[in-house]
């Protein structure tokens, strides 16, 4: 009757806690269950090359909670916290742009990812969501409430645009950078987020760097 537990694997039920928590994201408007999903995205793939049980219902299943998790949380919380008529049309371009890059990687058999990936895509905006949000009295002192919700505005379209980019990103960090962004993560949960920051503004700028000297 529900032979669909014959396909799915334990790397499967860990790519589900990653949509679970996108959900409590958006249930309990709380950015730091975005950061503990990148972790249990990134945590599906390595089990499921580890126990050989990499499967096209595994793709499927991790790019439909991505969605959730990195499209539609971090899009939703920009709204909710900096809520004008702006934010929400920027945070649907933001989904937008996160979905198509989805369905991109879908059909890529590339050794390194096009476009900044959703998860990266959805860090940048959430850190930069949770800095406003500690200094928006000081910020909206200095340029004003309307100026605030610009910037996050035209960060969440940038963000989007690279997301469908042609920016080459690699797919596997070496071990002291996935150690540094591993204690940034832990740092973040307790509100420490200004290293994680750096972090996401790093991985950005690095794909961006480095076509600009492949270009030249």
């Amino acid at each position: 009757m529900f032979k669909i537990k014959n396909i799915i694997t334990i790397s499967d039920y860990i790519t589900i806690i990653n949509i679970i928590l996108g959900m409590l994201a958006i249930l309990f408007h709380d950015f730091r269950f975005i950061y503990v999903a990148i972790v249990f995205d990134a945590l599906d793939g390595y089990i499921a090359r580890k126990t050989n049980t990499v499967s096209d219902f595994g793709a499927q299943l991790d790019s439909l909670c991505d969605v959730v998790s990195f499209g539609v949380a971090p899009a939703y919380l920009l709204y909710f916290y900096f809520e004008n008529t702006l934010t929400l049309i920027t945070s649907l371009v933001f989904l937008i742009c996160g979905t198509l890059r989805l369905a991109r990687f879908g059909i890529l058999d590339v050794k390194y990812f096009v476009g900044l990936p959703i998860p990266a895509g959805a860090l940048i905006l959430s850190v930069f969501c949770q800095l406003f949000l500690r200094y928006s009295k000081d910020l909206g002192n200095i340029v004003g409430m309307d100026v605030n919700n610009l910037i996050l505005s035209l960060l969440a379209v940038l963000v989007g645009l690279i997301m469908i980019s042609d920016i080459k990103y690699p797919k596997y960090p070496n071990k002291i950078a996935l150690i540094i962004f591993g204690i940034s993560l832990i740092l973040s949960l307790v509100g420490v987020f200004e290293v994680l920051f750096i972090c996401a503004i790093g991985y950005v700028l690095y794909g961006i760097l480095k076509m600009d000297i492949e270009d030249s």
